[in-house]
């Protein structure tokens, strides 16, 4: 059996980098599975094929998995599918073992997989089944409910391993039953190494995949955060970080030099291995007789706020800090809530007077009166 693409679209790139163009060219090269559970209807559809084509057009490869007899008679409501679509069908003895390394082969395209069940639970079961068998890296769960949701109807943009395992005592879910057997589905699958899994309605597919604030629930492995070093290929992602961050009025717009200068002197806090989540630089530049370091540019996704990825990033630029023989750390922000998660790391509020004079060579004056700065002592860790 030989297997081709549905869509073969020319890519098109512009600079600079849009939110949506940022995300598909992170996803380029790589596969993506959807997992179709349910659906809203036909403008769903129609939001959710043209997302499709994009992905497609940016060499991206989707496996569609797709219950036969799901709601609606399900896949007869795609125009791009018909009966004679399909890479393979579950009512097949087993899977063709070639069938891995030719979607593998293909650059890009969409290769719906049909999957015989007579209820939701089954349909999980065979797809937790095959994603694992396949060793697929990113799933998304199609669920016309959406993400998950407290008992104020607040989207849980952002659920780690160790909470998923909670969820049923911490949250309010109205179908105990359906949720049971998806969180179960998606525990299994992170538990064996599927790096990432979303939950989101059809319609807000595209708002989940392409922009920084999601539209639907992203979860990820135990060991979901690490904060490294930035490096020279991080340089886009850092710029689009920036950009959102100065979109939410929490950083000041930077050339692209001072990006750069951000880039070689920054640690970032990446999830799921390459989603990058949060920034921040130190820079000692200038503020050698004081033997001091700046913190800059920090910032962390709104979905992933609460996540502790701004603590881990200070207490990175803590060490780093000590490890350069600093004696103190200063943070300079006119944000009311950056004031106060600085003071809950341990930061002390100052006077612009004890601040390096280096930072104010220049400094709008404006700006610095409404200011608030801040200190960490090192020589007293």
């Amino acid at each position: 059996m030989q297997i081709q693409p549905y869509y073969n679209f020319k890519k098109t790139m512009s600079l600079p980098l849009s939110e949506k163009e940022f995300f598909l060219e992170l996803f380029r090269g790589k596969t993506l599975c959807l997992s179709l559970i349910s659906y809203e209807g036909a403008e769903a559809i129609a939001a959710f094929e043209m997302s499709l084509k994009e992905l497609v057009a940016a060499d991206i490869r989707l496996v569609l998995l797709i219950r036969e007899n799901g709601p609606k008679g399900c896949h007869r409501e795609f125009s791009f599918l018909t009966d004679h679509d399909y890479c393979w069908h579950s009512s097949q003895s087993q899977t063709p073992p070639s069938l891995p390394a030719d979607l593998w082969k293909q650059k890009s395209g969409i290769f719906p997989i049909l999957i015989e069940a007579v209820d939701t639970a089954t349909f999980l079961e065979r797809i937790v089944t095959l994603s694992v068998s396949w060793r697929i890296s990113r799933m998304i769960f199609i669920e016309e409910r959406g993400g998950i949701t407290d008992e104020r109807g607040n989207l849980a943009n952002f659920i780690n391993f160790k909470r998923l395992s909670e969820l049923n005592h911490s949250l309010e879910l109205a179908d105990q039953y359906f949720y049971k057997i998806l969180l179960k589905s998606i525990h299994t699958l992170l538990s064996h190494g599927v790096g990432a899994v979303g939950l989101c309605r059809m319609i807000d597919f595209q708002r989940e995949l392409f922009t920084y604030e999601g539209c639907g629930t992203f979860f990820s492995c135990k060991h979901y955060c690490e904060v490294r070093g930035l490096v020279w290929d991080d340089f886009p992602k850092v710029a689009a970080l920036i950009h959102q961050g100065v979109k939410e009025n929490y950083l000041l717009p930077r050339s692209e030099e001072r990006i750069s200068k951000i880039l070689l002197n920054g640690f970032g806090a990446f999830i799921a291995i390459h989603h990058l989540a949060g920034i921040c630089g130190l820079f000692t530049e200038g503020y050698e007789r004081e033997n001091a370091g700046e913190v800059v540019a920090l910032y962390a996704l709104t979905r992933f706020q609460g996540e502790g990825i701004g603590v881990r990033l200070v207490q990175r630029l803590k060490e780093e800090g000590q490890e350069k023989g600093l004696a103190y750390l200063f943070a300079c922000t006119h944000q009311s809530k950056v004031m106060d998660f600085f003071q809950r790391q341990g930061f002390i509020a100052a006077e612009s007077s004890q601040i390096p004079q280096a930072k104010w060579d220049g400094y709008d004056p404006a700006r610095k009166d409404s200011v608030r700065c801040f200190v960490f002592n090192l020589k007293e860790q």
